[in-house]
């Protein structure tokens, strides 16, 4: 009897020994769940932060497009107001002239559709206008030369309609609607520290952006 008693005994200490291992693994199982679910939810939120963060407006997006292909975004007392000013050497025309210079075409068929896809994109309802403004120095006659400034700035929107709607034709009726093209002639000279007008640099072309109420910061 009581070598059976000892038989039972450590019959007894084995289940109890099998149940122990069971019930901690199952134990550390859950706190392995716990510490996965745990890090799951700090990524979640991170994620939620990401996507929650405010998306490039249109100034933000046609800044850096402008910028990174050499245009010179000019400062602007007015907040509705993008001013960007073309370089001579990249949109330029022959003296007395309105005809673009291949160097020029070139240079609209490829920045304008990648201008147009941003103002007729999802900005869409920031941009109100483009303005293609043109401006002539101060040599001749103030009405010649304000004919020959408007001239040069319709010059400029047509190769422009037309590479919009060679490489973006899903922009090109909106970008017409927005799209202008205006003369200044002499009326804006650029002077240098002399107060003496810099003819090189008042012979230029600027882009202006109007944009709607709702994006102003």
């Amino acid at each position: 009897m009581k070598r059976h008693w000892l038989g039972l005994h450590d019959s007894e200490e084995e289940t109890f020994s099998t149940t122990a291992g069971t019930t901690d693994l199952m134990t550390s199982l859950a706190v392995v769940c716990m510490l996965l679910l745990a890090a799951q939810s700090i990524t979640g939120v991170g994620e939620n932060r990401s996507s929650s963060a405010p998306a490039a407006s249109a100034v933000d997006v046609l800044r850096r497009e402008m910028e990174s292909d050499g245009l010179m975004i000019a400062g602007a007392d007015d907040p509705s107001l993008l001013r960007v000013v073309v370089p001579d050497n990249m949109l330029n025309f022959a003296f007395g002239k309105s005809a673009l210079s291949p160097e020029a075409g070139a240079f609209l068929t490829e920045v304008m559709p990648r201008y147009a896809a941003v103002v007729c994109g999802s900005h869409s309802d920031e941009v109100e206008t483009f303005v293609i403004e043109g401006h002539t120095d101060d040599q001749g006659d103030d009405i010649l030369n304000l004919k020959l400034s408007q001239e040069r700035s319709f010059a400029v929107l047509s190769k422009s309609l037309l590479a919009i709607r060679d490489r973006a034709p899903w922009a090109y009726a909106c970008f017409q609607r927005k799209a202008s093209a205006n003369g200044r002639g002499s009326h804006e000279l650029i002077r240098n520290d002399r107060g003496v007008p810099d003819r090189e640099r008042s012979r230029r072309v600027v882009f202006k952006l109007y944009l709607r109420a709702t994006s102003r910061g």
